[in-house]
């Protein structure tokens, strides 16, 4: 089961969107989402990363073997912080470790069930509730995705993104 999570960066959960099965790409998750659709009028100050390059969400460029150093630079800058939700997502299931082997098997309580593990979370972190990370743990848990994994739908990137994606590169230069 795919499941959608923002964060910020105090690792708390601040959106979060389940159902659709794992073999669904992350961009069409993305593009069914309600937060596909809040952000475009949303005036945010913070830039998320994804898989759809809109004004206020970065994505990496692909790599077809004819990147620019400064778009390579780009690409290993925004991976190395990644491990950012790897890292979220870890700790949930290092708090929640039913999430590793659902035993449940109808979609709609699966679906609450990552809800409510998100909430619990979130009352955790403000609980200030500590526990052992293990970072190679995470990493085994999930591995760097293939950034140039192909949509069948993918939709040509938005122009204002790629304005704002160049900027950041230029940024990155300095």
């Amino acid at each position: 089961m795919c499941v959608q999570l923002l964060y910020d960066h105090q690792l708390k959960i601040r959106d979060v969107f389940i159902g659709y099965p794992g073999s669904v790409h992350d961009s069409r998750v993305f593009r069914s989402s309600p937060l596909c659709q809040s952000l475009p009028g949303n005036a945010m100050t913070f830039i998320y990363w994804g898989t759809a390059l809109l004004p206020n969400l970065l994505t990496p460029f692909k790599d077809r073997g004819q990147l620019t150093r400064a778009q390579s630079n780009y690409n290993v800058k925004l991976s190395k912080n990644r491990y950012l939700i790897e890292h979220c997502i870890g700790l949930l299931k290092q708090k929640f470790r039913q999430l590793f082997h659902v035993k449940l098997r109808n979609i709609t309580s699966i679906a609450h069930l990552i809800r409510a593990c998100c909430v619990l979370h979130n009352m955790a972190l403000m609980d200030d509730f500590h526990y052992e990370e293990n970072e190679n743990q995470i990493e085994r848990v999930f591995p760097v995705l293939n950034m140039d994994e192909n949509d069948p739908d993918e939709e040509p990137e938005d122009r204002n993104g790629i304005h704002i994606r160049n900027r950041v590169i230029n940024i990155l230069r300095q």
